[in-house]
């Protein structure tokens, strides 16, 4: 790869601290390109890098608290291209792409936390993760990215006012950055980051969960789908041969199972349980939401099962978790167990469940 250069930038910050705004070249030497396709061009009065697949990854910086910016310039097809941060490796980051097909919508945009290869925009959704914004085509936008322990703000061409700020949901370490592209070619330019000193604690958030929802789980290892098909009613070795730990869910109410386990073909499906003392028999409420195939059971039977997948209902379909569903449970007096397996196809590996009231039940 010929070496491209850029200047270094030195910014000077009012008070005792220095910060230096690095230039980084897409020299071969700086990048880890490993399965990516790419040329590099002047293109539009810049030089650029001209991406047609895959992830370029910056090799020797690690960025914990500071700034990443870089020129962007994409057509309209359907494409996610963006920045990946704070990478420990090319399955473990923070994501932060746009849709350019999407031009306008809630969902112009998105951040995501990517774990052991999985992407859950699925289960993160909504105005706290992307935001609405009309792109033009064919030109460079400017897209910078300030992070503060596990703060992030994120501009997009108006440097005066952040267009998304997030709750980061990964640990907070520091990690690569990576210039990426989805399905379709996009330019990048001008790449520069700048690193801060600053808190390595994370925020404090207002837990989203609602009234009455399950937060404490029992999480099992990764199965196999083929074990699954034939699980109707739960036989002692199928739970005998299952490891558990204990899991909480995320301030957003879900868990993300993703967190857990690196699925792979044919082994997509994780079990996640939770004990119910009923101090008689009742018929009781609980909505759920996955992404994006689950099975129910209660003591042991299959009482539900549903598939909620990307495209899966109609062409429109976006596979986005919600309290969509709910079943009643037939629970008896003393201890009931409630088991959802949950399957993963693309998008988000995810799990939220809220009873419609607590009386005459408590979790164990």
């Amino acid at each position: 790869m010929k070496k491209i250069s850029f200047v270094f930038l030195m910014v000077w910050v009012t008070g005792s601290t220095q910060a230096q705004s690095i230039s980084v070249p897409f020299d071969e030497d700086r990048w880890d390109t490993q399965g990516a396709e790419f040329v590099l061009a002047n293109f539009q009065g810049r030089e650029a890098i001209l991406l047609t697949r895959g992830t370029i990854v910056l090799k020797d910086v690690e960025l914990l608290n500071g700034t990443i910016e870089v020129d962007i310039n994409f057509s309209n097809r359907r494409n996610f291209p963006g920045v990946r941060f704070r990478m420990q490796d090319r399955r473990n980051y923070e994501n932060f792409y746009i849709r350019p097909h999407q031009s306008s919508n809630p969902d112009a945009n998105q951040y995501t936390p990517v774990f052991n290869g999985t992407a859950g925009w699925q289960l993160y959704h909504g105005e706290e993760w992307a935001t609405p914004i009309t792109y033009e085509y064919g030109v460079w936008h400017h897209i910078k990215i300030e992070l503060s322990g596990s703060k992030a703000k994120i501009y997009f061409d108006n440097m005066e006012r952040e267009m998304l700020a997030v709750d980061l949901l990964r640990d907070i370490e520091a990690g690569k950055i990576g210039l990426g592209t989805g399905i379709a070619p996009v330019y990048f330019a001008n790449l520069s980051y700048t690193i801060n000193d600053g808190s390595t604690a994370k925020t404090p958030v207002d837990s989203r969960a609602e009234d009455n929802s399950i937060t404490q789980w029992q999480v099992s290892n990764l199965i196999e789908d083929s074990v699954v098909l034939d699980q109707l009613q739960l036989d002692k070795d199928f739970k005998n041969g299952l490891t558990w730990t204990a899991q909480q869910s995320e301030w957003t109410g879900a868990i993300n199972l993703a967190r857990y386990a690196q699925r792979s073909q044919g082994s997509n499906t994780i079990a996640v349980k939770v004990d119910i003392e009923s101090d008689k028999a009742q018929l009781k409420r609980i909505d759920f939401g996955f992404s994006d195939r689950v099975r129910v059971y209660l003591n042991d039977q299959a009482i539900f099962e549903g598939r909620d997948r990307f495209v899966s209902r109609d062409y429109r379909y976006l596979g986005t978790i919600g309290f969509f569903d709910s079943v009643f449970l037939p629970l008896k007096k003393g201890n009931n167990e409630l088991w959802f397996l949950v399957s993963e196809a693309f998008g988000g590996w995810g799990l939220q469940a809220k009873f419609e009231n607590m009386e005459g039940v408590r979790l164990n």
